[in-house]
């Protein structure tokens, strides 16, 4: 066991040193991050070199079994692609610039509506897509106000990641975990639905507290002409995802394999305005932005970690831990898994704890409490999440002075006792 735990480790230990530091390797004009590249060699050692079953290898990429990870990113991929054709489209900007005309010059107006709009767009969207599209927004209508942007920047990331308990569409990591058991769409947002809502209420509340003095100040910012996205192709656009998200809750009684779902309807709505586009005689840079901003590095990134999973398992490091884990209360495994992501990031540390507890317990509140951690641990640090790094990116492309420390102050004062909320209603 000892040489694939080392191997794993100083896979791990690099992946964590390329997040932070956000290493990338530019060849030509082409630039891409290395955390996926680490990964990526230490799966290739581990098959060269024998610590994986052939079989499991084998299963990894072919298996008929729910946790095959090609499923997984067809299911994450489809859904993430109608979300950035939205975002191509003009849909999250238009719904900004209304928020910010409607809340006048009050700051207060403008914190909860943002909060709220954030809410409701990562429940229906994806909560990477939310952070790359309002961040440079907020960053540019607080300059221009000259008011202090660190409260709607911490509001914007807590709330992401909280309301994508929401839906399981919303993250990956909940994916990953809903397919392994087969958790329908309907059972999961029955579960999930009253945990996410009081945990997402408590986070903003908070945020609120920390920043009151700071909101009472008075929003000046002259209005600027609202850029309307095309009706027709934000009609497209919202109709595939409303189809997607239907079907997805119905598939169940209508014996479809989930996978299915996701990859049809962004697969139909992306013809459809290719159509359009065609018929209107309009450039297709909106489809090649849409398909280009697709993050296709979680491609190799996730079945690497799906390799070094089966390696840990079939070198029995994973019975180890699983007997460990399957004897403690729920709210200590959800615990000990959000320390755990803000060690090795929520992806490794959900695909870590889906193989465990599927041999180790049949208690699905384990299950949900790793969904919890999976999405809460996004804002302990920002090596919680791929979205931490990308979030902390803007900031600094933007001048924004917000540091590794603050990200930190701000995210403990708040994770610790919204994961305590949604933790405890999974009692209920």
């Amino acid at each position: 066991m000892v040489a694939p735990l080392i191997v794993v480790g100083f896979v791990l230990l690099g992946m964590l040193v390329c997040i932070v530091t956000n290493f990338k390797i530019k060849i030509r004009k082409i630039s891409f991050s290395t955390y996926w590249v680490v990964c990526l060699i230490g799966a290739i050692i581990c098959i060269c070199c024998g610590f994986i079953h052939k079989e499991s290898l084998k299963n990894v990429f072919i298996s008929s079994a729910n946790i095959n990870p090609v499923k997984i990113l067809v299911i994450f991929l489809s859904c993430t692609s109608l979300s950035i054709l939205l975002d191509q489209i003009g849909f999250f900007r238009y719904i900004a610039q209304l928020v910010l005309k409607k809340a006048k010059s009050s700051q207060v107006k403008l914190f909860f509506a943002f909060s709220f709009i954030i809410a409701i767009l990562t429940i229906f969207t994806s909560n990477d897509i939310l952070i790359l599209t309002f961040t440079p927004f907020i960053c540019y209508f607080t300059k221009r106000a000259k008011i202090d942007p660190t409260p709607y920047l911490v509001v914007e990331f807590i709330c992401a990641n909280v309301w994508s308990m929401f839906f399981y569409i919303d993250n990956p990591t909940n994916i990953y975990l809903c397919t392994l058991y087969n958790i329908s769409f309907v059972d999961y947002v029955i579960k999930m639905a009253l945990p996410t809502l009081a945990a997402g209420l408590v986070a903003i509340g908070i945020v609120y507290l920390l920043f009151m003095k700071k909101l009472k100040q008075k929003l000046e910012y002259e209005d600027e002409e609202i850029v309307k996205p095309n009706k027709n192709l934000l009609g497209i656009g919202l109709a595939g995802l409303g189809v997607m998200v239907l079907m997805m809750i119905i598939s169940p009684y209508l014996g479809l394999d989930i996978w299915y779902v996701p990859l049809i309807c962004a697969g139909v709505t992306y013809i459809t305005v290719l159509i359009y586009l065609l018929a209107k005689k309009e450039s297709l840079k909106l489809l090649w932005g849409s398909l280009k901003n697709l993050p296709y590095e979680l491609i190799p990134f996730l079945i690497s970690m799906a390799i070094l999973v089966s390696t840990l398992q079939d070198v029995g490091f994973i019975d180890v831990f699983g007997k460990f884990i399957s004897s403690q209360h729920i709210i200590v495994v959800g615990l000990i898994a959000f320390l755990i992501g803000n060690l090795i990031n929520n992806i490794p540390m959900s695909m870590f704890f889906a193989s465990t507890l599927a041999t180790f317990s049949t208690n699905m509140n384990m299950v949900y409490a790793v969904v919890v951690a999976s999405n809460i641990c996004a804002f302990l640090t920002p090596v919680g999440a791929l979205a931490g790094i990308m979030y902390m990116k803007i900031l600094k492309e933007n001048d924004v002075k917000f540091s590794f420390l603050s990200f930190i102050k701000y995210g403990t004062i708040v994770a610790i006792p919204t994961i305590f909320v949604a933790l405890g209603l999974l009692l209920i």
